[in-house]
């Protein structure tokens, strides 16, 4: 009975982010560069993820290649998650990574200080939702936050009340995800800058997608200005085209001129038939 009570002493029920990240290729980087310096590189990583931990209230729970934490908000953990990337971008770090999002009731559970003494964990997360932010994690791209469905409308309802969230992120179901041990089918979300951040993530070992666009495209406004330049070069490309047709049209489609500048090729022919084709068609109607 006394190691029931002690138990429940040391557990709380609660609503919470759970957030989950995982360097990618951790294991080819240590191969490919040496114990050394692939320890510099995740020492300077670890910091990092502590320092911005720290910074949004949130709470470590455990570390490997990756990190389990829990913020009291969603926005504290999409917060933490865009500091985390801009950092790893800024310094320019030899590896990326994955970061999922989830909300739900967890039990955060203090472990007692002599397992703590001992080398055990001080806090441990149980429930379903461990498993679900880590199959969200799992199919991350490279350049993308993932956050499933409970965690996306809590981000709707309050995100827009935190200032560390960028005002110019834009957030995009991405589709829907059958997850291995998980009973109900999961909508995820992505949040981002660029249409490059918010497309669908391909199926991962553990998460096989169901549903959902193919493609995600954003309006032009939404777009960042790398997007737009290349919207617009191809727009420019099209425009060309249809221009030079126009210009050579009746060159391309008179045989004696083409015969006349010994440029009757073979390939040209099919713009002699196209074009009495639409004049025949053109008499008929």
């Amino acid at each position: 009975m006394s190691k029931r009570t002690n138990f429940e002493d040391n557990v709380v029920e609660a609503d919470i982010a759970i957030v989950l990240t995982d360097i990618i290729g951790s294991t080819k980087f240590v191969q490919r560069n040496g114990s050394r310096i692939a320890a510099q590189w995740f020492g300077a990583h670890d910091k990092a993820v502590m320092n911005y931990i720290a910074r949004h209230n949130g709470q470590l729970v455990d570390a490997s290649d990756g990190h389990l934490m829990y913020f009291g908000t969603v926005s504290d953990a999409i917060a933490f998650a865009f500091d985390y990337k801009k950092f790893l971008r800024l310094k320019k770090f030899p590896f990326q990574s994955r970061i999922g999002i989830h909300w739900d009731k967890m039990l955060i559970i203090r472990s007692e200080e002599h397992m703590v003494r001992a080398g055990g964990k001080r806090i441990n997360l149980e429930g379903i939702g461990k498993n679900i932010a880590a199959r969200t994690m799992s199919i991350c791209g490279p350049e993308q936050i993932l956050m499933s469905a409970s965690a996306f409308l809590q981000h709707k309802k309050f995100g827009h009340r935190n200032p560390f969230i960028p005002k110019n992120a834009l957030s995009q179901l991405v589709g829907l995800y059958s997850f291995k041990g998980v009973a109900e089918p999961e909508a995820i979300y992505a949040i981002g800058f660029t249409e490059a951040h918010l497309q669908p993530p391909p199926d991962g070992e553990k998460a096989k997608r169901i549903g959902g666009k193919k493609k995600i495209k954003l309006r032009l406004r939404h777009k960042a200005l790398k997007e737009k330049l290349w919207w617009l070069a191809v727009k420019l490309f099209y425009i060309e085209v249809i221009f030079i047709f126009c210009v050579f049209w009746p060159f391309i489609t008179n045989r004696s001129a083409k015969q006349l500048w010994n440029c009757d090729y073979t390939i040209l022919r099919i713009f002699e038939y196209i074009n009495e084709a639409a004049l025949y068609i053109w008499s008929i109607l």
